[in-house]
C-alpha cells in the first residue's frame, strides 16, 4: 500500500480528547506531532499518531491551518513535567507583554491580559464576552489583534471573514477550536448572517446547522460556533443584540515599547516561548479548570464577566480585574439606558403613571414630542420621525413593535362613536410587573 493511501486512513485532529488523553496538534523538532497529557498520570509527552476506538488520528500539517503554529523541541517536552506553571505566573508574564506592546490605561491592559488567558480556557469556560477595540488610524486597535495573533490560542487574524470560512475554521467536532480576530469590523453589520452567527456563539453548546450537498446527496452538519472572538474597527456595528455581547474598548494610541509588525528575531523568539508556555499551562490545567468565583452578578452581566473574574481569582491582579469589570459593566448599563428603546420607555413614563392602558396614537405623539428623542417629523407623511442622536428613523409601526415585543404590551381593539361615526380605537395594555422590570432595567425611578 502506498504512503498516501495509508495517510488517507488517518483522521486529522487539531485538539481534543482521545480515549482519556487530551491532545494538542503542534510541531516537535519541526515535525507535526501531538502534545499529549495523560489525565491520570498528569504527564505530558508527544506522539506522531494516536489510536482511539479503532481509529487512527494524526496532527495537522502546516497547510491545514492559518495561524502561527506551536513549535517545541524534544528537550522542551522533557522539561514540561518538571513543575507546574501557576496562574499567577502566567498572568504576570502576559501582562508584561501587553504593557510593552499596547499603549493603553492599566484597566485596558488588564482586560487584554485576561482576554488572552481566556482563549486557553475554552474547554472549561461557559460564556464569553467579545472585546471590540475602537479607534482611529494608529490608535493601537489593530496592535491588540496582532498581539492576539502572537499569543492567543490558535488565533487567525483577517478582515471581512466570509461566514462559510468562520464555520470551516471552527469545525464540527470540538468546541473552542481557536480564536477569531476580525479587523476592520465596522462594516460587519451589513452581513446579517454573520452577525447572527456571532450573536449566538458567545455560550458553550452553540451550533449552526448547515445542509451540505455532495455527489451522494445532501446531509446536515452542525458547526460548533462557540469560541473567543476579538474585533477592531473605527466604529461599532449598530446591532443591538451584537452590542449586548461586546466590551467596547476605546483606543487612543501612543508610543508603545515595541512594534509587533517590525519585531526583532529576539522578540519573536520570546513571543513564541510565551505562547508555548500558555499552551503548556492549558495542558496542565485541563480537567482541573479553575474555581468559579461568586462575582455577585446576575443574568447577562454574570454570563459576560464571571469567567473573566475567575481567571484572576486569588492573584495579585484580582482587585484590578474587578475594577475592569465594574468599568465595563457601567459602560454597558449606560449604553442600555441611552438606547432608543430606553428613551421611548422613558418618554411614555408619565402616561404609565396615570394609566396602564394607552391609545396607540397617543404613544406615537408622545414619543415624537418628547425631549428624550429630539428629531424631525416628516411633514408630508406625519408617520416617519428622523432622530437627531441616532442614525435611525422611527415610524409609528416601528414604535408600536417596540411596545408590543420589547415592552410586552397587549393589543386591544374597540369601537367608539366619534362625531356620529363608528371609529376603531387601538390601545396597548401594559403589565404592572413588566413595567417595574423595565423601569429597573432602564434605571428609571420605581413607578
Amino acid at each position: 500500500m502506498s504512503k498516501n493511501k495509508k495517510e488517507d486512513k488517518l483522521t486529522p485532529k487539531q485538539k481534543g480528547w482521545l480515549c482519556g488523553k487530551y491532545v494538542e496538534s503542534v510541531f516537535v523538532d519541526k515535525k507535526p506531532a501531538f502534545l499529549v497529557i495523560d489525565t491520570e498520570t498528569r504527564k505530558i509527552y508527544h506522539a506522531s499518531q494516536i489510536e482511539c476506538n479503532g481509529k487512527m488520528y494524526r496532527p495537522l500539517e502546516r497547510y491545514e491551518f492559518g495561524y502561527r503554529p506551536y513549535y517545541f523541541s524534544s528537550e522542551e517536552i522533557k522539561q514540561m513535567n518538571s513543575g507546574e506553571i501557576t496562574t499567577e505566573e502566567i498572568l504576570s508574564d502576559v501582562m508584561k507583554m501587553v504593557q510593552w506592546y499596547v499603549k493603553a490605561p492599566l484597566r485596558d491592559q488588564t482586560l487584554i491580559t485576561g482576554e488572552i488567558i481566556l482563549t486557553y480556557c475554552q474547554e472549561w469556560i461557559n460564556t464569553v464576552h467579545f472585546p471590540f477595540f475602537v479607534g482611529e488610524t494608529e490608535s493601537g486597535k489593530s496592535t491588540v489583534l496582532h498581539l492576539g495573533g502572537w499569543l492567543a490560542y490558535r488565533c487567525v487574524i483577517s478582515e471581512d471573514w466570509p461566514n462559510a470560512d468562520v464555520y470551516n475554521f471552527l469545525g464540527t467536532v470540538d468546541e473552542g477550536g481557536g480564536t477569531i480576530c476580525e479587523d476592520e469590523a465596522q462594516e460587519m453589520a451589513r452581513n446579517r448572517e454573520k452577525i447572527r452567527t456571532y450573536k449566538n456563539s458567545y455560550s458553550k453548546g452553540s451550533v449552526k446547522p448547515r445542509v451540505i450537498m455532495t455527489n451522494a446527496g445532501k446531509y446536515q452538519v452542525f458547526y460548533k460556533t462557540f469560541c473567543c472572538k476579538w474585533f477592531a474597527g473605527e466604529n461599532v456595528p449598530q446591532d443591538k443584540g451584537f452590542i449586548e455581547r461586546l466590551v467596547i474598548v476605546y483606543m487612543l494610541g501612543g508610543k508603545p515599547g515595541g512594534n509587533l509588525k517590525n519585531a526583532s528575531f529576539k522578540e519573536k523568539q520570546y513571543l513564541n516561548k510565551m505562547k508555548n508556555k500558555l499552551l503548556v499551562w492549558k495542558m496542565q490545567n485541563i480537567g482541573k479548570d479553575f474555581p468559579r468565583v461568586d462575582c455577585g452578578l446576575a443574568g447577562r452581566d454574570q454570563e459576560l464577566w464571571q469567567d473573566f473574574l475567575s481567571v484572576f481569582h486569588k492573584t495579585k491582579l484580582e482587585d484590578q480585574a474587578k475594577k475592569v469589570a465594574d468599568h465595563y459593566l457601567k459602560q454597558r448599563r449606560d449604553s442600555m439606558r441611552e438606547s432608543v428603546e430606553a428613551k421611548i420607555f422613558r418618554s411614555i413614563e408619565s402616561l404609565l403613571e396615570q394609566n396602564l392602558e394607552i391609545v396607540s396614537t397617543k404613544i406615537w405623539n408622545t414619543v415624537i414630542h418628547s425631549d428624550e428623542l429630539p428629531g424631525k417629523l416628516d411633514e408630508f407623511t406625519k408617520r416617519t420621525f428622523y432622530l437627531d442622536e441616532f442614525d435611525r428613523k422611527l415610524t409609528s409601526n416601528s414604535v408600536i413593535e417596540i411596545v408590543r415585543f420589547k415592552f410586552q404590551a397587549k393589543r386591544k381593539v374597540r369601537y367608539e362613536k366619534v362625531d356620529g361615526k363608528r371609529k376603531k380605537i387601538t390601545s396597548y395594555i401594559f403589565d404592572e410587573e413588566i413595567v417595574r422590570i423595565l423601569s429597573e432595567k432602564y434605571q428609571i425611578k420605581d413607578l
